[in-house]
């Protein structure tokens, strides 16, 4: 008596020798879709809308405070990384990225058309000075410095400081040798802020609001009485971020980090055209590649060990190695999954999470079989919990999945695309296709195949008598194979029992399914009522 039941169908694993495989799983899983115990066809992507040129890297939509699958989509040819602003009351999307050219920001009135430069910069000049016209017998000396304002209120970081003026705490100050911005697209209402000293003190830190004016004057006078200064000024140290900087990646209580060379910087909190040259954060003995973040934590992604940042300041951050030797060979590989970070190493596909750090392929596959996809020309997305990576073999991008949390087996596609997008408002994911964006698993259902583990028997037999497909719909195609030769391909067409040739003996039975229907198991037999009693 022999019964062979093949359900579960997790996917297929490279590492094991076929016959010491799970019954779940199989040699051969193309084109499934993951996650449902049982074999079906994943549905090939579907066009949605159109880019506006070829050669995209990197493709965003904007509008994404409503589900849409159009929108407007933006596309760079280069890798892109764009973060949503923080603050509550944007209603124009306020959007920052890297990766073109210098950093910059856009929001759902500019897009593209006028993005603008992320960062403010610095007067170059530093204040001339001279005092007139007070009775006072009282004096002080002061300095002053000046700042510039963007059209949209974001201040960058002071002037060189003036040289020292005695005067009369009455007299009229003139500030002269005013620079205006440089050149760049920081909007058209410029302005900038004067500040002075307090009485008694001439360095930094100490300067006092006296007024606003446009940036475009080149003097102004002050008048204002000690008394009646504003507030200290706020941007003493800060710059804009660096203009090579990459890798754009938000994190928590307003921060955002980015890495610039060798280093990993970060903004003030809620402010992330403000960029403090000390926090920063170097890496020993390695190059910071890719940024992603798992619950409250930083991970940085190194050309040696993977470090971990955390702190709720920007000021006050901990950096810490991870002994977790898995370097990341494709920037593009890695994906935040809220409890992980995943990523393509040398050995294998590597996760680093709340429940700690592992390669998720161990047992799946084996280093030669992992180095045969290209890990360095992944890019990774995930959907519904799986990972996805894409990898270019023979001049063309083929894909795989997998579950991060379950790993039970890989589920490979014979398609795969250059650039991906996760929509999470819609909950979506998108992909390109030369100008063609596509909705992941929306469209014509594909073929799948799944190849089953060679089940072995004690010894020979005169084969397996009968068979039965248990599937939502009909037909697919069923191939039998005996002691690694082709034995019987027949087409099923109902639930119905079906015969298999007799007349050999055989040890390695395995069987090869096709189909695009969900299949939810497979019974063989050595007789009908084997097969009924199944």
């Amino acid at each position: 008596m022999s019964v062979i039941r093949i359900a579960g169908f997790y996917g297929e694993n490279r590492a094991l020798h076929p016959k010491a495989l799970p019954d779940g799983v199989g040699t051969v899983s193309l084109n499934q879709d993951p996650g449902r115990a049982d074999f079906r066809p994943i549905q090939a992507p579907l066009t949605v809308a159109t880019a506006a040129a070829s050669g995209y890297q990197t493709i965003y939509r904007m509008g994404r405070d409503a589900p849409s699958d159009t929108g407007v989509w933006l596309g760079w040819t280069s890798v892109v990384h764009a973060v949503r602003g923080f603050l509550a009351a944007d209603t124009t999307e306020r959007t920052y990225y890297t990766g073109d050219s210098f950093p910059k920001w856009t929001d759902n009135l500019k897009y593209l058309t006028s993005p603008r430069p992320l960062g403010v910069p610095s007067p170059v000049n530093a204040p001339i000075l001279s005092a007139t016209g007070g009775v006072s017998t009282t004096t002080e000396t002061r300095v002053y410095c000046s700042t510039f304002v963007t059209e949209v209120g974001e201040e960058g970081g002071r002037s060189p400081i003036s040289a020292p003026i005695t005067c009369k705490i009455d007299d009229t100050v003139t500030i002269s040798n005013l620079d205006d911005f440089p050149a760049g697209n920081y909007g058209t209402t410029r302005k900038r802020r004067i500040y002075r000293s307090q009485q008694g003190s001439t360095g930094a830190g100490s300067f006092l609001f006296v007024k606003e004016i446009l940036a475009s004057l080149t003097s102004t006078t002050d008048t204002v009485a000690a008394s009646s200064l504003g507030e200290p000024l706020p941007s003493e140290t800060w710059l804009p971020p660096p203009a090579n900087l990459k890798y754009l990646t938000g994190m928590w209580n307003g921060m955002m980090a980015g890495i610039s060379g060798n280093s990993v910087r970060f903004c003030e909190a809620f402010l992330p055209y403000a960029w403090p040259p000390t926090y920063e954060i170097i890496p020993t003995d390695a190059t910071p590649v890719a940024l992603a973040t798992f619950g409250q934590n930083l991970l940085i992604l190194t050309t040696n060990r993977p470090r971990v940042v955390t702190g709720g300041t920007p000021d006050a951050l901990d950096d810490q190695p991870i002994e977790f030797k898995q370097a990341c060979v494709s920037s593009r590989s890695v994906v935040s999954l809220g409890h992980g970070v995943v990523y393509a190493s040398p050995d294998g596909l590597a996760y680093v999470g709340g429940s700690g750090m592992r390669l998720l392929t161990a047992g799946i596959m084996e280093r030669d079989d992992w180095q045969a996809l290209g890990p360095t020309t992944i890019i990774g997305t995930q959907y519904e919990g799986q990972y996805i990576g894409f990898y270019l073999k023979d001049g063309l991008y083929q894909g795989f999945s997998l579950d991060p949390t379950n790993p039970q087996g890989l589920f490979f596609y014979d398609f795969g695309y250059p650039v991906a997008y996760l929509d999470d408002i819609n909950d979506s994911l998108y992909v390109l296709d030369g100008t063609a964006i596509k909705k992941w698993d929306a469209g014509a259902i594909t073929t799948a195949k799944f190849r089953s583990k060679v089940f072995r028997m004690p010894k020979p037999i005169v084969g397996l008598a009968c068979a039965e497909v248990v599937a939502d719909s009909y037909p697919m195609l069923f191939t039998l194979f005996t002691d690694g030769e082709r034995r019987f391909d027949w087409t099923v067409s109902s639930r119905n029992a079906f015969r298999l040739p007799a007349g050999y003996y055989a040890s390695d039975f395995q069987v090869e399914l096709v189909t695009q229907h969900a299949i939810q198991g497979v019974v063989l037999a050595s007789s009908m009522a084997e097969l009924a009693q199944a």
